[in-house]
């Protein structure tokens, strides 16, 4: 059988997702390969030339009401392949099935799009859908005509079978890990009835026993030349928001290193790739297995860079294992903090790591000449506007980079269930809400725009925190004047900039000048917003003309921070500011209560921790 297997593009306010090879769709197609079915892969998300924002009349009832909830941005960006170029692929392959994976339960409606154009374009092709959207929301997904069968967990050996039945016509009603329609001709059943739901095939036990990932139907230079591996599954930690389990499970199973390291090896030799992103769910679980995988690229002497895009944690940390990592190549790292809060750890069942071992983590990279850094969560479930502000101060007060992402429900977490239970949220919520960077809810305590707003002041304290230190300390000497701390944050800013890696910063000024209106802060060319999100014709569609608003929002709350005055921006674009290099912001002080509130509170928690921490330091020196 012919088998088109593609990956949706994704809509929404903003995307965080990088060009990452379709890992499991190339586990999928070797599958299928093997077991003698014609396949071919389709990235949606790779064709970054199309990304575009979504023009007013093309806007679905939840991308309206995902506008209409947002207290900032007034945009919905369509990341990847245009419709036009998905259904010539479509066409083309002529597929007896076509295989979709949505990973994003938020971005559901892209997928479903695409399982309705399939139909359109192929009547006669079985339509499938995977992945952990499918998995952790099936019902959700058989009330999808189009959507003939839903695949549930890892898919390598479900697939092959389910295709079998296809080709056999026998029924669906004995395979394991599938979920159909009943009386669709999947079944025999004598009258239709609800949906067989089969019980979860096991996780595979040998991962050595599946074939290599379909590397030869891949474009790398779509990808940056980079490429994902996956040298191990499931994770035994039972964090709160995760839903990782219900895709690959508790056990942690892993590839032999050997093997893994021969994957590493045959993409250098083969396909000129240096670039690895190990997107393991817990890679340094079994701290022997990374030691060896490590000491075989040594000894291999290849040449490569590694990063872990989901993190590590802090568990097992020692000074060898580092050493062993760095030495292979491993860079970029972060380590999942979520919080500084000892006792919500507890609460989120990551107990076993705080602020204190995260520090001693970073310490260690540091010493081998490594910068890691910290990742937490904003807006937790009745997180308080101070436990928000207080996460950012202890980080840059303790001298760890981080980065923030606000909270969101994960359709099927534990984290969901008690936002159901709390009333954050009801089982009636379109799941397409629950979108990381739509602020469609409160938390319990503060109301959307409130969390957006404290979301932003901790974004601007880890990208300059630095500028914000060194805005507490010129506050001790006297007023400081929004245009002062506007041209600080400039030399700061371009310090920082990296022409190589533009897109690490979404919000970098290059110029501020005094108006009658306010402080004009220029962007520079290669560090906003739109760059980040690699979108093209920004000047289309429904807010398409604030679109990096949210850059402005952040380089107002860092100049808030520094002044210790409160400051909104707004997004004025570079014809306005009569420079044509890069996006611009007219910023300027606020008399909105609820904002000032917050960026008041910011400077305050600031300023009582860097004097307590200074009082310490000062009490421990000997007389």
């Amino acid at each position: 059988m012919k088998v088109f297997l593609v990956k949706p593009p994704i809509r929404g306010c903003m995307v965080e997702i990088g060009r990452h090879v379709p890992i499991g769709l190339a586990y999928v197609s070797s599958a299928l390969r093997a077991a003698g079915h014609e396949t071919e892969i389709f990235d949606s998300l790779a064709y970054t030339e199309d990304n575009h924002v979504v023009p007013d009349a093309e806007l679905t009832t939840i991308e309206r009401a995902k506008l209409e909830r947002h207290p900032r941005w007034r945009h919905i960006m369509h990341w990847g392949a245009r419709t036009e170029r998905i259904e010539a692929a479509l066409a083309a392959s002529e597929a007896d099935v076509v295989g979709i994976s949505c990973m994003f339960t938020p971005y559901y409606e892209s997928a479903y799009e695409l399982a309705r154009m399939a139909k359109r374009v192929l009547p006669n092709a079985k339509v499938i859908l995977g992945g952990q959207h499918g998995t952790v929301a099936f019902p959700h997904v058989l009330e999808v005509p189009e959507i003939d069968a839903v695949m549930l967990g890892e898919a390598e050996v479900t697939t092959v079978a389910l295709l079998d039945a296809f080709a056999t016509g026998r029924p669906l009603t004995e395979l394991l890990g599938v979920a159909f329609r009943c009386g669709e001709g999947l079944c025999d059943c004598a009258t239709p009835g609800t949906p067989h739901i089969r019980p979860r095939a096991p996780f595979v036990a040998d991962l050595d026993s599946l074939a290599p990932p379909a590397a030869d139907q891949l474009d790398f230079d779509r990808y940056g030349n980079a490429v994902t591996l996956i040298t191990s599954r499931g994770c035994p930690f039972s964090c709160s928001f995760c839903t990782v389990h219900a895709t690959v499970g508790k056990q942690f199973r892993a590839r032999d290193p050997q093997r893994v390291v021969d994957e590493i090896e045959h993409y250098v030799n083969v396909h000129g790739v240096r670039r690895f992103l190990v997107e393991d769910d817990n890679f340094t679980f079994d701290i022997e297995r990374v030691h060896a995988i490590c000491q075989e690229i040594v000894r291999r002497q290849l040449d490569v860079r590694l990063s872990l895009p989901n993190g590590m944690t802090v568990v097992k940390l020692t000074e060898d294992l580092v050493e062993s990592m760095v030495s292979a190549g491993f860079d970029d790292l972060f380590l999942g903090l979520e919080t500084t809060d000892a006792a919500r750890l507890r609460k989120m069942r990551k107990g076993f790591t705080s602020l204190d071992k995260v520090s001693a983590g970073v310490a260690l990279f540091e010493k081998f000449g490594l910068t890691a850094s910290a990742a937490i969560i904003v807006g937790l479930p009745d997180q308080s506007l101070d436990a928000i502000v207080q996460d950012a101060v202890n980080l840059v007060l303790a001298g760890v980079e981080f980065w923030t992402n606000p909270f969101y429900p994960i359709y099927g977490s534990p984290d969901y269930q008690t936002c159901l239970s709390r009333g954050i949220v009801d089982p009636l919520t379109d799941p397409a809400l629950f979108d990381q960077f739509n602020f469609a809810f409160a938390n319990g305590v503060l109301a959307a725009d409130e969390l957006y707003t404290a979301w932003v002041g901790t974004l601007a304290m880890a990208l300059w925190p630095k500028y914000v230190l060194e805005g507490a300390e010129r506050r001790e000497q006297g007023p400081v004047s929004a245009a002062e701390a506007g041209a600080r944050l400039v030399e700061h800013s371009m310090a920082q900039l990296d022409p190589e890696s533009p897109e690490e910063l979404p919000a970098t000024v290059r110029a501020i000048r005094e108006t009658a209106d306010g402080l004009l802060a220029l962007g520079h060319p290669l560090g906003c917003v739109c760059v980040m999100q690699h979108v093209a014709d920004a000047d289309k569609g429904a807010g398409a003309d604030q679109f990096c608003r949210f850059a402005g929002d952040m380089i107002a709350a860092a100049i808030a921070l520094y002044s210790g005055q409160p400051q909104v921006s707004a997004q004025v674009g570079a014809q306005t500011a009569g420079d044509a290099e890069g996006c611009s912001f007219m910023v300027r002080p606020t008399g909105d209560e609820r904002i000032g509130r917050i960026q008041r509170r910011f400077v305050e928690l600031l300023d009582e921790n860097r004097r307590d921490a200074e009082l310490v330091a000062a009490e421990a020196v000997p007389l």
